[in-house]
């Protein structure tokens, strides 16, 4: 009498499947990984385009200051207002029309103000936008971060 040896049968299916969970689970979290990083990678181009524009007004501030004594204070603007209303300087209002409307083309919703103070000679920036992430705030101490401007960037120098 022969005996036939049958080897346990849908074994191997069962591997199989459990290797397709397995791959599965390890798929989702490398597509959530990527995800995450393209988020983190835009907000640090915002961060980097706010840190220009920043540096960019103060710029002017300060050749502004240099060239004609004093017109520093010309170009304080309030969040919302598309142009520097106080200040004889003329060249003090296009720079700041200019420079409100460089940050609208490169920040989302984008909007800054401007602060300066005449017995310090110090000036501080403000650029807010909005990121579009349903995370938390990503807002640094000192910014008004609304829910329509979520993400803040701030920063002072002297003039």
């Amino acid at each position: 009498m022969t005996r036939h040896h049958n080897p346990a049968r849908g074994s191997s299916l069962l591997e199989v499947l459990v290797t397709i969970v397995i791959m599965t689970i390890g798929l989702l979290g490398l597509a959530k990984l990527q995800v995450s990083n393209l988020q983190n990678q835009q907000n640090a181009l915002y961060r980097a385009e706010a840190t220009f524009l920043a540096n960019d007004i103060l710029d002017s501030m300060r050749v502004l200051n240099h060239v004609n004594h004093d017109q520093a204070a010309a170009y304080a603007v309030d969040a919302g207002s598309q142009s520097a209303a106080q200040g004889p300087s003329n060249v003090a209002i296009a720079d700041v029309s200019a420079w409100k409307s460089r940050i609208a083309q490169a920040l989302p919703d984008g909007d800054g103000h401007v602060e300066f103070d005449p017995d310090s000679r110090m000036a501080r920036i403000w650029i807010e936008w909005n990121d579009r992430r349903s995370s938390a705030p990503d807002c640094e101490a000192g910014c008004d971060c609304s829910s329509t401007r979520p993400a803040c960037f701030t920063t002072e120098g002297g003039v």
